[in-house]
């Protein structure tokens, strides 16, 4: 006759590292995962109950589970693969635990179970791991964003939207992605990549469908009334005939396309992600028409320029240099195209290091902008040493001397190829004439530019 017994096991799961962006290969790539299980404790009900063997057959009477503060208890209770009123013997509750722990949802499962007669209870008692990471689609034309959705939180437990860095899930989502492809008479390769800046944490899992070509032969934008319709489709122009890709589309359009808006004055106007469409009728397979809506937002014009910082130019003389009218719509790009070539003016008074700040203070009230201009115009660098070489030293020191740039002087890098025009004559004869190649070395201790010139034969072109 079967006797009543309770017992407890605690099964821990290390998931996969991350390291600089991406997945250690010890660990995610080679899809190995650690599973240390250990017995803690268990608790004999009736005098002298074995616990159950691992062969012995239980129906299962009922399944728990506690701990997890970012899924609702029955989606994982589903996600163990058990059912009520089916057969299950204790190994089933080890797989179902490790099924459980190799996902990488989850930093810790343990479970415990009872039993009484021939029916059995469980309890799963998991902590959540603890990072997740949102997932992007990026060409998955085939779908609306709410099917790829729905799809996968049919197919893949657990799934919301977002994966662990590491585990089976990225795999589950990946199976799960072929399968709706086919549904489709879609055969690809799915790549999941994480994503995040140069040197900085991975932000987002990318999934991707690869080896189907999805040509943009159309890109058009809604909610555009204040500027000319064809500006845009100018600017959109080397998106068409390239894949799909949301990324960047939305990136390009935010950036390239945007500018339309903001040589205008609409400094606040935005783009959407876009959406893609399916062609019929086009002579590629899969073609695509994108849709991305716009907010054009309210036109500033420009109320004030705003200068800050120390200048060795008066900033009524830098002002001279900007393309703006007070009153205008504010030409954003154009502003910021001026505001760098300020730098020009600085760089050939020995301020090699100067750097110059931008931005628009936009008032919603009056629909104006102050533009602030912040120079830093940085240290002063003089002239060092100046040497000659490629000629002899007579003729060396002689073009030193001629110089009107004289170690001291404010360092000015655009004077020599003046230099050159004015000592032409002073050259040794050449049928070829000569070319001069200048070298300079800085020096930040001192704040001073050593400059060696060296000259030699142009070489004749047969």
């Amino acid at each position: 006759m079967r006797t009543n017994a309770c017992l407890v096991l605690s099964y821990r799961w290390r998931t996969p590292r991350v390291v600089g962006g991406v997945c250690d290969s010890n660990t995610a790539t080679k899809k190995t995962y650690l599973v240390e299980a250990f017995l803690v404790a268990f608790l004999l009900v009736a005098q002298g109950a074995p616990p159950a063997q691992s062969a012995e057959v239980f129906r299962l009477a009922g399944v728990s589970v506690v701990g997890s503060k970012r899924y609702d208890a029955s989606e994982i209770a589903r996600a163990t693969g058990l059912k009520v009123a089916e057969n299950l013997t204790v190994d089933s509750l080890k797989e179902a635990a490790s099924r459980l722990g190799s996902m990488g949802v989850f930093a810790q499962v343990n479970y415990r179970y009872a039993t009484r007669g021939n029916t059995m209870t469980v309890v799963f008692t998991v902590e959540d791991a603890g990072r997740f990471l949102p997932c992007t689609f990026e060409n998955f034309v085939w779908f609306s964003q709410q099917e790829l959705r729905e799809g996968l939180r049919s197919r893949v437990p657990l799934f919301d939207g977002y994966a662990p860095p590491g585990g089976t899930m990225l795999d589950l989502i990946s199976a799960a992605l072929t399968a709706m492809l086919e549904t489709r008479g879609i055969r690809a390769q799915i790549q999941a990549s994480p994503q995040g800046p140069i040197g900085g944490p991975v932000q987002s899992m990318q999934f991707q469908a690869v080896g189907v070509p999805t040509p943009v032969r159309r890109v058009e934008f809604t909610g555009v009334e204040k500027v000319d319709p064809a500006l845009l489709q100018e600017a959109a122009r080397p998106l068409l005939d390239k894949d799909y890709d949301a990324s960047f589309i939305r990136d390009f359009s935010r950036g390239g396309v945007a500018a339309v808006y903001r040589q205008r004055g609409y400094l606040r106007a935005e783009f959407g992600d876009p959406v893609p469409h399916l062609l019929t009728g086009d002579s590629t397979p899969n073609s695509v028409a994108v849709t991305i809506p716009v907010s054009e937002g309210e036109q500033y014009r420009l109320k004030e320029i705003a200068w800050s910082g120390d200048s060795a130019i008066p900033y009524s003389d830098l002002e001279k240099s900007l393309h703006a009218a007070i009153g205008s719509p504010l030409n954003a790009v154009q502003l910021e195209q001026d505001v760098l070539s300020l730098l020009l003016l600085f760089h050939p008074k020995g301020y090699l290091m100067a750097d110059a700040g931008a931005k628009a203070i936009l008032d919603d009230a009056s629909h104006s902008a102050v533009y602030q201009i912040q120079i830093r115009q940085g240290d002063l660098y003089r002239l060092g040493k100046l040497e000659i070489a490629g000629l002899d030293d007579a003729r060396a020191r002689s073009l030193e001397q001629l110089s009107r740039l004289r170690p001291g002087d404010p360092y000015d890098a655009t004077y020599w190829n003046k230099f050159v025009q004015e000592v032409a004559r002073q050259l040794p004869p050449t049928t070829s004439g000569w070319k001069f190649h200048p070298e300079q070395t800085i020096h930040a201790d001192t704040k001073t530019v050593d400059v060696r010139l060296t000259f030699a034969p142009m070489a004749i072109s047969r």
